[in-house]
């Protein structure tokens, strides 16, 4: 995907050098430091913010296995929301957890999702999509993300 920089945030400097180290490689991957994980506050300089669906539906998610690009409003924005919001990837309840293979399903999900809004934007629109380290390491080691993440960009 050209010109898009995924940016991991966490509260766990350790954590974040770690995926850093694991990513130096893919270029497309930084990691930013926050004080406390916060869905809906995220840090300035995004364009979008990956949010689970429950977390996104003041804007409209609706749990689908896809993810979906949403726009927040201007209100949000003023109040340090980036301008969309990247929500999906619901796991479907009847198929066991893989960590590795459902952290990968829901990158490749929000990626696809920013494709797909950038072609219709005219390669306008998100190039700085931040996602919650929380969200992305349950089960999954910085090792496997870089992994997934080599795969997927």
């Amino acid at each position: 995907m050209n010109h898009l920089e995924i940016v991991i945030l966490d509260t766990n400097q350790g954590t974040l050098d770690e995926i850093a180290a694991r990513c130096k490689a893919l270029g497309a991957v930084t990691v930013r430091k926050v004080d406390r994980v916060a869905y809906t506050h995220p840090p300035s300089g995004l364009d979008a913010i990956f949010l689970v669906v429950p977390a996104a539906e003041k804007w409209g998610a609706k749990p689908i296995i896809e993810a979906q690009v949403l726009r927040t409003s201007p209100e949000d924005q003023r109040s340090g929301m980036p301008p969309y919001v990247v929500a999906g990837g619901v796991l479907r309840r009847d198929v066991p957890r893989e960590p590795v293979k459902d952290a990968k399903m829901v990158i490749s999900n929000a990626l696809d999702a920013v494709r797909e809004f950038n072609v219709s934007h005219n390669g306008g629109g998100i190039h700085k999509l931040g996602f919650w380290a929380v969200n992305l390491l349950d089960g999954v080691t910085p090792q496997q993300l870089a992994t997934v993440f080599a795969e997927v960009l």
